[in-house]
């Protein structure tokens, strides 16, 4: 293990913990402040990482992520998840809508996590002599924008299928996110078929060219 590797470990891991539970927390504020008191009663409305822990969503897979950048094998992609937030369209105070507001809320804080984390590498990698700090910074901002990229698809249980169920039929849209179960088992297809790895780095590179600077 060198410094180099030891440093986007720690950044990734960072990345995974802040991107993850910033991501859920938002789906249940966004859910609290449109009417739905569902996700506070079910106490997810906190920064406590156990509240929002899956067992292979946010430990699991992280770790092994962690590992394989440590050992100096990364493999390319990067994402975990959280349990779902318990939410009741019905009590929103407009359900069709406002469930959108809800859904898009998790992406949108990781896009923001992005924003932030490249402008604090900008301003650290352009200031000598640097140190760590760049590179930790820029793990953080990569997983996001895997984070970000990823749920954006409108593919259940993802929240841009909430997005496009919004525009179907109500009886369309129960069939569309039925496929949600299925969701664990489309995300772990990324890890093992490698043109769909390389599809979703594709869409993710552009986001991170322009988050850093770096082209």
């Amino acid at each position: 293990m060198t410094p180099d590797t030891a440093l986007a470990a720690l950044g990734l891991a960072i990345g995974l913990l802040v991107g993850i539970v910033g991501h859920e927390l938002a789906h249940a504020i966004a859910a609290d402040r449109l009417g739905d008191p569902t996700p506070r009663q079910a106490g997810r409305i906190t920064l406590n990482p156990k509240a929002h822990a899956d067992p292979l969503g946010t430990i699991v897979l992280p770790v092994i992520f962690t590992l394989s950048v440590l050992v100096g094998r990364p493999l390319g992609i990067f994402f975990g998840w959280a349990k779902p937030v318990p939410t009741n369209p019905f009590r929103l105070r407009r359900p069709r809508d406002h469930r959108v507001l809800v859904a898009v809320a998790g992406p949108l804080t990781n896009l923001a996590i992005v924003v932030v984390a490249g402008l604090g590498f900008r301003v650290t990698f352009a200031t000598p002599p640097g140190g760590s700090l760049p590179a930790v910074l820029y793990e953080v901002l990569l997983v996001n924008a895997f984070l970000f990229v990823l749920n954006v698809l409108p593919i259940p249980p993802l929240d841009g299928s909430k997005v496009l169920a919004r525009f179907l039929s109500p009886q369309a849209a129960m069939s569309y996110e039925q496929l949600g179960q299925y969701g664990p088992l489309f995300l772990l297809l990324f890890l093992m078929i490698p043109q769909l790895g390389s599809i979703l780095i594709g869409l993710v590179e552009p986001v991170v060219k322009i988050a850093t600077g770096i082209h």
